[in-house]
């Protein structure tokens, strides 16, 4: 559950207004990386759109829980998985206009299978995409929800470093060899 409040203010420049504001306990998503690099996203009905979109698997903080703990929960129930390694790579808020959520955005890897027992009132389906699939459905605009935007641009920013560093060790080597 999210509060909503209404504050009444006064900007710096002495003007009074109204502000609404969703008071949030905060989120994580875990972007799921496979052993062959593919990425795992989950397909739910988004009720406030009318439509489902694909996503990386997230969730709300419970109380006592910390983002980390919150994303190796997030990772079992909805797809299935626990990670072997998990590391962060941001924080940040999602629509700081009206609410103070901030989402921590987590990348699983060496993925063991677990058990999936997602929330009653959720219905996903896992779907499995290479990186060369997740940068077309981005392109295509198939992909608009913004935690998994963000969590993917990170996650295929990091592999194409990663590639150029092979790439540049197996030339080096090559002219030594």
């Amino acid at each position: 559950m999210i509060d909503l409040t209404v504050d009444r203010i006064t900007t710096a420049s002495g003007t009074q207004a109204v502000r609404e504001v969703a008071v949030h306990p905060g989120g994580a998503a875990v972007v799921p990386v496979l052993s062959n690099g593919d990425v795992l996203l989950v397909e739910q009905f988004r009720y406030p759109i009318r439509q489902s979109l694909l996503e990386l698997p997230a969730g709300k903080v419970d109380p006592g829980e910390t983002p980390e703990e919150t994303a190796a929960r997030e990772l079992e129930e909805e797809v299935g998985f626990r990670a072997g390694r998990l590391e962060k790579l941001a924080a940040f808020y999602t629509t700081p206009g009206f609410c103070n959520e901030l989402l921590h955005l987590f990348l699983a890897r060496d993925l063991e299978p677990g058990s999936r027992a997602g929330d009653e009132d959720e219905e996903l389906s896992v779907h499995r995409y290479s990186p060369e699939q997740l940068e077309k459905l981005i392109r295509s605009g198939r992909i608009v929800d913004a935690k998994t935007l963000i969590g993917l641009h990170l996650f295929l920013a990091i592999e194409k470093d990663h590639k150029s560093n092979i790439d540049a060790q197996d030339a080096q080597d090559n002219q030594q060899g």
